[in-house]
C-alpha cells in the first residue's frame, strides 16, 4: 500500500472475516459490494490465487468486465486453479526454493542458539504469468469496455464488427471512432488480435492441427488463417510452433 500511495495512487484493501460457509457466504456478498463501489478501471491485488478467484467471482455477479473494467492477479501460480479461473488468472510467481533456503537459515541459527537475525526478509518473486484477468487496456468508458468484453468472449467463435453494433446498439461510426481514440486501433484489429492470441496459445500447448486450431479460433479455413497470422506476426504458423511448442 506504501508503494502505491507514494507514487500517487489511491489504494483500497478488502480483509475478509473468518471462516464458515455462513460466514463465506456473507462474505462473497461484501465482495461483490465492495467490486461495486470500486472507482473503474481498477486494479485488484489477491494475496493468493484462490483469493483471486473469488475476485473474479465477484465481477462476474457484478456483471463487471475483466479485465477491461478489473484487472486481476493473484499470488502463487497455480496453473490448475488459474486455468480453470474466467477469465484465466494472472499470477505472481514465487521463489519457493530461495523461501525454503532463507527459513532453513533462520531455523538453523535459532537452533544454535544464535539471533535469527533479520525479521522480515524480502525475497523477490521468479516473475508474473500474465494471463487474460490483466491482459488488456484499462478503459474509462464503459460501452468501449462492453465492446472488448464481447469481442474478448466472441472473437473466437466467428463474431464480426457488425455483432458488436448489434449487441450494443451503436453505431460503426462511433465505435470506430472511440477505438481509435481509446485503443489507437479498429474493433477489426481488436477482433483479430484475440484471434492470433488464441492461435498462438493453442500452437504453442497443443499438437491439434491447423484445421482444428483455425477452427476454434474462429477461421473459416486454415489457409486464411495461415495468411492473417503472416501478416500480423511475420510469422506462419508452422515455423511458430516449432519455436515455441510447450508439448512433451
Amino acid at each position: 500500500m506504501g508503494e502505491v500511495s507514494h507514487a500517487g495512487y489511491q489504494c483500497r484493501t478488502y480483509e475478509s472475516p473468518r471462516a464458515g460457509l455462513k460466514v463465506w457466504k456473507q462474505d462473497q456478498k461484501r465482495l461483490v459490494e465492495w467490486i461495486h463501489e470500486l472507482k473503474k478501471p481498477v486494479g485488484v491485488f489477491a494475496t493468493n490465487d484462490l483469493r483471486g478467484q473469488h475476485v473474479l467471482d465477484a465481477c462476474a455477479r457484478e456483471n463487471v468486465a475483466v479485465p477491461e473494467q478489473v484487472a486481476v492477479i493473484g499470488v502463487d501460480n497455480d496453473e490448475l486453479l488459474c486455468g480453470l479461473c474466467n477469465p484465466p488468472l494472472s499470477s505472481i510467481i514465487p521463489d519457493p526454493e530461495r523461501i525454503g533456503f532463507e527459513a532453513a537459515g533462520w531455523l538453523d541459527r535459532m537452533m544454535q542458539g544464535q539471533s535469527p537475525g533479520e525479521a522480515l526478509i524480502e525475497i523477490p518473486p521468479q516473475g508474473v504469468s500474465v494471463r487474460q484477468s490483466s491482459d488488456a487496456f484499462a478503459v474509462a468508458d464503459p460501452m468501449v469496455a462492453a465492446a472488448l468484453r464481447f469481442i474478448r468472449e466472441r472473437a473466437c467463435d466467428g463474431a464480426s464488427v457488425r455483432d458488436v453494433l448489434d449487441h450494443l446498439h451503436v453505431s460503426r461510426s462511433w465505435l470506430e471512432r472511440n477505438f481509435r481514440k481509446l485503443l489507437n486501433r479498429s474493433p477489426q484489429a481488436e477482433i483479430r488480435n484475440v484471434q492470433i492470441k488464441r492461435c498462438k496459445a493453442l500452437l504453442r500447448t497443443t499438437g491439434l492441427s491447423l484445421e482444428k486450431i483455425a477452427a476454434l479460433a474462429g477461421f473459416e479455413h486454415p489457409e486464411y488463417m495461415s495468411v492473417v497470422f503472416k501478416r500480423e506476426t511475420g510469422d506462419t504458423p508452422g515455423h511458430y510452433r516449432g519455436r515455441n511448442q510447450k508439448v512433451g
